[in-house]
């Protein structure tokens, strides 16, 4: 039996964002990512989504004493933990399919920076550049997956809830006050039955549960 899993996720953006793109601007040096039908509005790639989930669930399963390997360098990828099994590893397709969040109606502008020394701790001389920076309210996210259980469905949502509401801000330039975010809304839907929050508690209480009888 296939089921399908179906997430909606909302969050407010506290701050402006930027994911750097291919197109060059003039007078910009880091210009947004913008989508690909017609090159309007600003987007935050399905890939970025992916790989910023990903990163905000394996800190929280280390945080929780479980193994999770490190899937920013391909070389510690293990492929078995519970992380690769829902991301996907290069021995492993994920069963998740992102989509791209499109930020109709963003406003932009462009924010001036400078390269910073870590070991002088003062600004390189010559070195300023500029940013262009999305403004929206809202980034609303897509997630589509299959599986061949119920059980499974809601271990894969259980954990992207989590890894949704850890993650504090998603994109470039995050260390200077970019791409700061806090999730509103996430919605499950198995088949076509919604999933409640008390269900997805109770599949994380069992899992903690569960690695603390296998120690």
């Amino acid at each position: 039996m296939i089921c399908r899993l179906r997430i909606d996720m909302q969050f407010h953006l506290l701050s402006g964002v930027h994911i750097t793109g291919e197109q060059g601007k003039l007078w910009v040096d880091k210009a947004l990512v913008v989508d690909w039908h017609n090159g309007e509005y600003p987007i935050v790639p399905a890939t970025t989504l992916k790989g910023w989930l990903r990163e905000s669930a394996e800190r929280l399963l280390r945080g929780l004493g479980i193994h999770a390997c490190d899937g920013s360098n391909a070389m510690t990828i293990c492929g078995t933990c519970a992380v690769c099994d829902l991301f996907g590893s290069p021995k492993k397709r994920s069963p998740l399919s992102f989509q791209d969040a499109v930020l109709s109606d963003a406003l932009t502008d462009v924010r001036m920076n400078a390269s910073l020394s870590r070991y002088r701790k003062t600004t390189y001389e010559e070195r300023l550049f500029s940013t262009e920076i999305a403004w929206h309210n809202a980034l609303n996210a897509k997630v589509l997956g299959f599986f061949t259980s119920e059980i499974d469905v809601k271990k894969a949502a259980a954990l992207l809830w989590l890894a949704a509401k850890a993650g504090f801000a998603i994109g470039a330039v995050r260390s200077r006050g970019l791409g700061w975010l806090e999730l509103a809304k996430f919605q499950v839907q198995l088949n076509n039955t919604m999933l409640s929050y008390d269900e997805m508690t109770d599949m994380i209480a069992k899992s903690a549960l569960q690695k603390g009888v296998n120690k």
